[in-house]
Parts: C-alpha cells; sequence; structure tokens
C-alpha cells in the first residue's frame, strides 16, 4: 500500500527531527489517575477514534478485520473476525487501553497501533483530505508503518 501516515499526540521534536515526548508526558493507559485524568484521557481517545473513523469513511471502508491479535488473558475477539464501523471503535479503544493489541485489515487499508500512543493508517487510496479534517490535537504526517513488511528495492 503506497499511502500511510502516523498519528500521535506528539508534536515536540528532537534536534534532529524526531517526535519525543518529555518525561513527564503519559504515555500508557496505566498513567490515568497519576499523570492524565479520565477525563484528559478520553478527549485524546475519542481524537484517534475519530481519526479512525474518518479515515475508514474518507476512503470507503466500510468494515476491517482482526489480525495478528495477542492478548494476556481472555479476550473477546478473534483473528479473522470482521468488524463494522461501530465495532472497530470498540477494539481500538480495547487495544488503546492496552487490554489486547491487533492491526485492523482489509484489501485496501489498514490500521495499526503502536506503543505510547503512535498509531499508522494505511492505504492504497489517498486519504490525506479525509484525515485533514481530523481534530488537530493530534500530528498526523505521512510516515511509513514500520508495521508494513519491508519495503523491497
Amino acid at each position: 500500500m503506497e499511502h500511510s501516515w502516523r498519528i500521535s499526540k506528539y508534536w515536540q521534536r528532537t534536534p534532529e527531527g524526531y517526535l519525543w515526548s518529555p518525561p513527564e508526558e503519559w504515555t500508557d493507559f496505566s498513567d490515568v489517575g497519576k499523570r492524565v485524568s479520565i477525563e484528559d484521557y478520553l478527549v485524546v481517545e475519542d481524537a484517534y477514534l475519530d481519526v479512525i473513523r474518518r479515515f475508514c469513511v474518507g476512503i470507503g471502508v466500510e468494515s476491517l478485520r482482526i489480525q495478528s491479535l495477542s492478548s494476556h488473558g481472555p479476550c473477546q475477539y478473534h483473528d479473522g473476525q470482521q468488524l463494522g464501523l461501530h465495532e472497530i471503535e470498540r477494539v481500538a479503544r480495547g487495544v488503546l487501553r492496552n487490554a489486547f493489541w491487533c492491526k485492523l485489515v482489509c484489501q485496501n487499508a489498514e490500521v495499526h497501533f503502536g506503543y505510547d500512543y503512535y498509531m499508522y493508517a494505511v492505504s492504497s487510496v489517498d486519504a490525506s483530505a479525509a484525515l485533514a479534517d481530523a481534530n488537530p490535537l493530534l500530528n498526523i504526517e505521512r510516515f511509513h508503518s514500520p508495521y508494513l513488511p519491508e519495503r523491497e528495492g
């Protein structure tokens, strides 16, 4: 897939140009109640979910399926499970909260979740217009997802 974006809540960069977060920044759901209130956390989480919805709707994706599911405990989802847009939101919320991990995929689009609230949207269709209207709280930039197979050549 030729189009790939990194979505993050981070805006600060190192002198070399890499995104980074200051040591006091929350980077995990376990930080709720310690470094971030649940109310402030939900604002950010909802922004991520909105990006996924905008991405899917913008490129005409009506469903995604779970791929590479990994869970440390019981999980109500399974690899290959097909998800409509409403179900995608529930699964993404679970991944963002570290309940389990997976990719969300279809033939022409994928959503990947990284550590520390890095997320990647990948597609064979340019979704720039759909992503342009996303919440400005999030930093959305073209970036090759590290969860894609290595590029040849």
